[in-house]
Formats: C-alpha cells, sequence, structure tokens
C-alpha cells in the first residue's frame, strides 16, 4: 500500500468515526466509564476516593480527608485519543477482518487503560507538587493525548507492519 493512500484511509475513516463519536456521544460514555474505572482503582493505589458529582459541581475531584484536588482534565480531549488509535487500526494494511476487529477492541481497551490510570495517578501528580511530578505529570499528558494512540497501534500491529517492510526495502533497493 502506498504512503499516500495509507494517509488518505486513515484520514477518511478518522473523518467518520469522529462524526459518529460525536453523534453518538462516545466522549461521555468513555468519560463515565473512565471516572467509574478510575474511582475503583484510584482508592486501591493511593487511598483518595473520587467524588463524581461534587456538591453539585459537576466537576469531579479526589477527596482525601479535609484534602481536595479538582480533575482539571479535559475529558472530551482524553476521550477522543481513541478516535485516531481506531482509524489507525481499521486503516492498517495486511489485516484480515477477524482480527482488526480484535486488535481494535484490544486497543480500545489498552488506551482506557492508559487514560484510567492517568486519571487515577492524577491526585500524587498534583496535590504532591514537585519537580519530579510535574515532569510525570507532563509526561503522562504527553502520552495520554500524542502517544498512546500511536504506540498502542505499532504494538498492536507490529506483525503486519513488519511483513510490509520487505517490500518497502525493496523498492528503496532498486532506486
Amino acid at each position: 500500500m502506498k504512503k499516500a493512500r495509507f494517509l488518505a484511509v486513515c484520514l477518511g475513516i478518522f473523518a467518520v468515526l469522529l462524526i459518529a463519536w460525536r453523534l453518538t456521544r462516545g466522549a461521555q460514555w468513555y468519560t463515565a466509564g473512565m471516572l467509574a474505572f478510575a474511582g475503583i482503582v484510584g482508592p486501591m493505589v493511593h487511598g483518595w476516593v473520587l467524588e463524581t458529582n461534587p456538591h453539585g459541581e459537576g466537576v469531579p475531584a479526589w477527596v482525601h480527608g479535609d484534602d481536595r484536588v479538582q480533575l482539571s482534565i479535559q475529558f472530551d480531549a482524553l476521550a477522543v485519543g481513541l478516535v485516531p488509535l481506531l482509524a489507525l487500526l481499521a486503516a492498517t494494511p495486511g489485516l484480515r477482518a477477524r482480527r482488526r476487529a480484535t486488535l481494535m477492541i484490544v486497543g480500545g481497551l489498552l488506551n482506557f487503560g492508559v487514560d484510567t490510570l492517568i486519571v487515577s495517578l492524577f491526585p500524587l501528580l498534583v496535590f504532591y507538587k514537585n519537580a519530579f511530578t510535574d515532569v510525570v505529570g507532563t509526561f503522562l499528558g504527553l502520552i495520554a493525548f500524542v502517544g498512546a494512540p500511536v504506540i498502542i497501534w505499532f504494538g498492536l500491529t507490529f506483525r503486519e507492519l513488519q511483513q510490509l517492510l520487505p517490500s518497502l526495502r525493496a523498492r528503496v533497493e532498486t532506486r
């Protein structure tokens, strides 16, 4: 598959998935699930409790005794990271339908897990603010918003991408 064709297919699928994401309110469902799981994982990791609708404010907050850390995360932006991952998996050449569907489910779950972990670690990164937590928080934000979809895609499709390399290598050598 030519790079231009892959890019066009990926962007076309991305556009369709993004429209579907908006129409189905996928971000709200994804965020609700992420907060529910973070509310289970977080207290086991650090002892803080997640209030998803504290005092009717509508902004989720981690609470530990009298301490309170509001989740200042753009959940719509975090949740939409799933869309490029699914578009990349849908456009990847060499995948049979069953494997593509399996990888899309596994990839979605892995992306969800990364996002849930970041939301779960939020009070540790914000309440205990220092140079280390600043670096780790920035790194995790970069991973969540940018890196995770591509890293997950590459990891899941490495076998198929490797099979494409000999044909790419042959084209380069003939030039």
